[in-house]
């Protein structure tokens, strides 16, 4: 009988789920091969460490973010796309996405910073930016990150979800008062020679 190979997919979809299902427990490759059923080696040799191997997870999990839209074929601007792709794969992986979004894996630096330039490659092809007079991409990232993140989870509560036609409404709403019109959310607060000067 011949052995079975341990394939990287499956390494990375072990820890996904083992990630999904003890959120709240310390990651370590020994417990992540026993929840593999496996030894620690296969692990080794794919990724060298348990960073390099949290970090293959994230490229795996942001790859799959970033083809949902595309699956669904939902006819929007890319920048509304890209977070509702985030809403799309939360939906499905609640746990998951709650812990590599907002809880503390020890990878913040490289979840962030992949996420950001997927981003930019959508907003180079998204006509909502190109008529934006916003100039610092990454801090327009890193924002809606946050913000979205932790949206994100009041739409998603176990079986009680807000349809995605809500949420890609809160995006476009998010984009207009940061990007469009970020006077708008004050209007009706401020005098009007307060928001013609800028403050």
């Amino acid at each position: 009988m011949r052995k079975q190979t341990i394939t990287k997919k499956y390494l990375i979809n072990s820890l996904r789920n083992h990630l999904a299902e003890h959120l709240y427990t310390p990651i370590t490759v020994r417990k992540i091969a026993k929840y593999a059923k496996i030894s620690t080696q296969p692990i080794y040799l794919q990724f060298s460490n348990m960073q390099n191997y949290k970090q293959a997870m994230i490229d795996d999990v942001l790859a799959e973010i970033h083809e949902l839209s595309l699956n669904k074929e939902i006819k929007e601007d890319p920048l509304y796309l890209f977070w509702l792709n985030y809403y799309l794969f939360a939906s499905q992986n609640r746990n998951l996405f709650f812990a590599l979004f907002l809880n503390d894996i020890g990878c913040g630096h490289y979840l962030r910073d992949q996420s950001l330039a997927l981003f930019l490659e959508a907003v180079a092809e998204s006509e909502v930016f190109q008529t934006a007079t916003c100039e610092d991409v990454e801090k327009l990232h890193n924002e809606g990150l946050v913000f979205f993140s932790g949206l994100i989870l009041t739409y998603v509560r176990g079986e009680n979800m807000q349809a995605s036609e809500e949420f890609l409404q809160e995006i476009k709403d998010y984009v207009y008062r940061t990007l469009i019109d970020p006077m708008y959310i004050y209007r009706e607060i401020l005098p009007q020679y307060v928001i013609e000067a800028g403050f």
